[in-house]
């Protein structure tokens, strides 16, 4: 074995000797002595070294000390009831070697020597032999065998008889390896002389000293017999499979005799050296001959049977036959595997503790496995299964494994290993032995005390009695027993000692050591620190945040006016009026929200004419007050908190008359003062208004898109506004404020948009016209005239109506005459060079030139462009409007903008 472990067939063997029945506690050796040390003292010295015995059945003859390995006898042994006759007794098992660096795993043989401490015995005292005066000199005749508890030169040796002039005696050994004597005739016999002969064996084992027994025989000497019976084969070797069952027949013997009648019958039986155990096995048919099985054998227990069968006739005088068979049991692979587990750790059966810091390739158990069958059917392998790949399987040597650690194990994934071992042998068909085996992994301390949160808090209300619960702060662990076991404990953050204020049992409920007071400290934080009980010790923080609680324990006290005794006096002029604010109390209150939220109210006085606000606390004149009838008047007033139980502030206010005249800004106002609407109301109102805003200005961003598209879209065929496209317009005539002008095309003043309002109304450029625009352009939709300097309208406009997406500026060219004309902001196509024309002639104003200046004087406040037709088209204009009236026309969604033109007309003509 390897300080990492054993490999498959290499192994280290200790041997000691020691002789049966030797006297307790005889020591047979240290395993110490037998291991490489640095240094004579270094197992005494080394930690962690142990010696554990892996083998437990040798526990009743050996005592074994872990300490050093020490081998001593616990009881007497004897080696002819541990061993039997086996030629060699051993006491074998194994001894794991363990220490802090590695094992070592030894095979330890103790082997136990004979002492000749048995004598031989034969089986019976006596043994009578019959034998006819015919028989030949060699004649042979089996006598019984001595037994001997010992093995080799202890058993039994040799055999002699005593002196006598015709027998002798000739030493076997038997395929058992036992040795018997064999009777032989050494001169014939004559039974006239003597009948019978007595003799006695004596049996001698090989011991120093040596140790012998006798039994008495008796040779009786028969008439003459002519003819005994003789086997076909003196000698028979059988093999006897050892599954064989009962009556099975083993071997059918056949022996003749030729004599007549009742001399030539004969029969069979076992020989006088036949043991008894022989006997119970096996049976012979007294006149068949048949050998058959009487009761089951076992290889394991006897490989070897030497029969003797006697053939005799029924004759006077017979002489008997003898034959030898011997019966050589044959295995089968009828035995299962043993599988013998023995932990390095003690535990129970079937059961391995492994610590979680053991390493890989550490020792867990030995496996010894066993077959009592032979050759192929007795060799085992085996395999292991489960285990997560965490423990293999390694062989140490014959019969022997180990499991040993693979990798790194963790008590808190895998607590527990449930092993597989299987012993299976080789033969035909394969018999296997499954084995369960759990290993329980032991906790080593390597997990700390874990807190699910890093803070927590807890809340208790002020002036609360010592000892109060606040809360349970709770951590795990995830080891188990003395290492996951956690006890608290509670520190000041702020001076890392033991805390004054709490305390923490083991159970995680913290109590106060103290009564706390909300006004004075509000919030304490304490330091959790949770620590378990293994080796060495592991800790772990949390931060305990306590939240003092306020209770309603602090009167309101009044700071204003200032009291004294619990009264103030207040000046209050004789003339204050209705309203007058005389003065305001003021209080506070060392609480929180509720228990500080004060409500003021008078007590006395209020019947005086007096009221108070209860919110703000101002008290003012309600109604005229007599102060004739009075020289001093006084209220109470009470400040009381909204706590429960409310606590109250009560002041007594008195009112010195004096002369002079109120403030005037002294006055009580209840929009001021009104109680502030509830908080669900303003929020309702807040987002009514929001909703509101949002959906006009949506509606705002709509129309404005609207709008803008209506703008931009262009008309084919038409021109754009002024200065816009790509020709430069001519000036146009216009009459701006009292005077007349010329705008060129790109003249920035000159706009054709519209006031954003939709259809042209009067405030916008194209439609603050005059009546005769008005009436050109009725014309001009109407085809019925061509008036000179207008262009004709489109059908755009009969669409969209009169407004600035179908009217723009033309241009007009400009005559070598002074005279100006001011054309209609039209948006139409460029017109033929032949339709522009109608430019005004030099000469005196006709009369109603003046009308027209006058009638759009008179609008230019409210426009600042108008267009004035020329005056020698008015009446022609006049008269053909009146005829077209009457034509269907007019009628329709026209006539209301046609009789607006008439006042124009009017005003024209006049």
């Amino acid at each position: 074995c390897s300080s990492r472990g054993c490999t498959g067939g290499v192994r280290k063997t200790l041997r000691y000797t020691i002789y049966e029945e030797v006297r307790p506690p005889t020591v047979i050796g240290t395993l110490a002595s037998n291991i490489t040390w640095s240094s004579d003292k270094a197992w005494r010295t080394s930690p962690g070294i142990r010696f554990k015995m892996m083998t437990q059945s040798t526990a009743s003859f050996i005592r074994f000390r872990e300490s050093d390995g020490r081998l001593t006898v616990e009881e007497r042994i004897d080696r002819e009831k541990m061993c039997k006759r086996n030629s060699r007794c051993l006491i074998s098992f194994d001894v794991a070697f363990v220490s802090v660096e590695h094992f070592e795993l030894l095979h330890v043989e103790v082997d136990v020597v004979d002492i000749n401490d048995n004598s031989p015995e034969f089986p019976s005292p006596v043994c009578a032999i019959e034998l006819s005066e015919n028989a030949v000199a060699g004649t042979r005749v089996a006598l019984d065998a001595a037994e001997d508890a010992d093995v080799g030169s202890n058993a039994v040796q040799d055999y002699r008889i005593s002196d006598n002039n015709h027998f002798g005696v000739d030493v076997v050994t038997r395929v058992d390896g036992v040795r018997y004597a064999e009777l032989v005739l050494i001169k014939e016999l004559d039974r006239e002389a003597q009948a019978l002969y007595a003799l006695e064996l004596v049996a001698t084992d090989g011991g120093r000293p040596s140790k012998s027994g006798s039994t008495n025989v008796t040779v009786k000497v028969l008439d003459f017999n002519d003819n005994s019976p003789v086997f076909e084969q003196t000698n028979y070797s059988v093999d006897l499979f050892e599954d064989a069952p009962i009556g099975h027949l083993v071997l059918r013997l056949n022996a003749v005799d030729p004599d007549e009648d009742l001399n030539g019958q004969v029969v069979y039986e076992f020989g006088k050296q036949v043991t008894s155990e022989i006997r119970q096995l096996f049976k012979i048919d007294h006149k068949s001959g048949d050998l058959t099985l009487q009761s089951p054998v076992d290889y394991e227990e006897e490989k070897t049977y030497e029969v003797d069968v006697q053939a005799t006739d029924l004759g006077h005088n017979p002489v008997p036959s003898v034959c030898k068979i011997i019966i050589h049991v044959r295995d089968v692979n009828d035995n299962r595997p043993e599988v013998s587990i023995t932990p390095v750790t003690s535990g129970t059966y079937g059961l391995a503790h492994v610590s979680e810091a053991t390493s890989r390739d550490n020792l867990v158990a030995v496996i010894s496995t066993t077959d009592r069958d032979a050759g192929a059917n007795g060799q085992v392998s085996c395999t292991l299964h489960g285990g997560h790949g965490d423990f293999t399987l390694r062989r140490a040597y014959e019969g022997s494994y180990t499991i040993l650690t693979n990798a790194a194990l963790d008590r808190e994934k895998i607590p527990e290993y449930n092993l597989s071992i299987v012993a299976e042998d080789f033969g035909t068909p394969p018999l296997r032995t499954v084995t369960q085996y759990l290993v329980v992994i032991t906790d080593v301390n390597d997990n700390a005390p874990f807190f699910s949160g890093k803070v927590y808090e807890g809340f208790i209300e002020e002036n609360q009695l010592p000892g109060t619960y606040i809360t349970t702060v709770l951590a795990s662990d995830q080891d188990t027993g003395l290492n996951g076991e956690i006890t608290y404990d509670l520190f000041d953050s702020d001076t890392n000692s033991v805390s004054r204020f709490a305390i923490m049992n083991q159970a995680g409920h913290v109590y106060a050591l103290q009564s706390f007071n909300y006004e004075v400290m509000r919030k304490l934080e304490l330091r959790v620190q949770a620590s378990d009980r293994g080796w060495p010790q592991l800790k772990s923080n949390a931060m305990l945040i306590i939240n003092i609680v306020d209770q309603n324990d602090n009167a309101p006290a009044i700071i204003q006016p200032p009291l004294s005794n619990g009264s103030a006096a207040v000046p209050l002029p004789r003339d204050a009026a209705a309203g007058y604010i005389v003065t305001r109390v003021k209080a506070k209150d060392l609480d929180t929200g509720l228990n500080a939220e004060l409500t003021y109210k008078l007590r006395e006085g209020g019947d005086l004419g007096f009221s108070i606000d209860q919110d703000t606390g101002e008290i003012y004149v309600n109604r005229k007050i007599p102060y004739d009838a009075y020289d001093m008047l006084k209220v109470s007033v009470t400040v009381n908190d909204n706590g429960l139980p409310s606590l109250t502030a009560t002041a007594a206010i008195h009112f010195v008359l004096t002369e002079g005249a109120p403030s005037s800004h002294n006055f009580y106002s209840d929009s001021e003062t009104s109680p502030e609407p509830k908080a669900w109301v303003t929020s309702l109102v807040l987002v009514l208004t929001l909703t509101t805003s949002f959906v006009l200005l949506l509606a705002g961003i709509l129309m404005y898109l609207l709008c803008s598209r209506k703008k931009r879209q262009k008309i084919p065929g038409y021109s754009t506004l002024p200065g816009y496209g790509r020709n430069m317009l001519r000036p146009a005539a216009a009459w701006k404020r009292n005077s007349m002008l010329t705008v060129a095309g790109r003249d920035p003043h000159v706009s054709g948009k519209d006031s954003g309002k939709g259809d042209s109304d009067v405030n916008d450029s194209d439609s603050d016209m005059s009546g005769e625009a008005l009436l050109c352009e009725t014309l001009l939709h109407h085809n019925r005239v061509s008036l000179p300097g207008l262009w004709a309208c489109t059908s755009e406009c009969r669409v969209l109506g009169h407004s600035d997406r179908c009217w723009s500026p033309s241009a007009t060219r400009a005559n070598a005459t002074t005279t100006r004309h001011l054309s209609t902001f039209f948006r139409s196509a460029p017109s033929p060079p032949h339709s522009r024309h109608g430019s005004i002639r030099p000469g005196p104003q006709p009369p109603g030139t003046a009308a027209l200046q006058s009638t759009a004087e008179g609008r230019r406040s409210q426009c600042d462009y108008i267009h004035i037709c020329s005056p020698q088209k008015i009446r022609p204009l006049l008269h053909q409007l009146s005829d077209n009236r009457q034509t269907p026309a007019f009628s329709g969604t026209r006539k209301k903008r046609n009789s607006s033109v008439q006042p124009h007309l009017s005003g024209l003509l006049f």
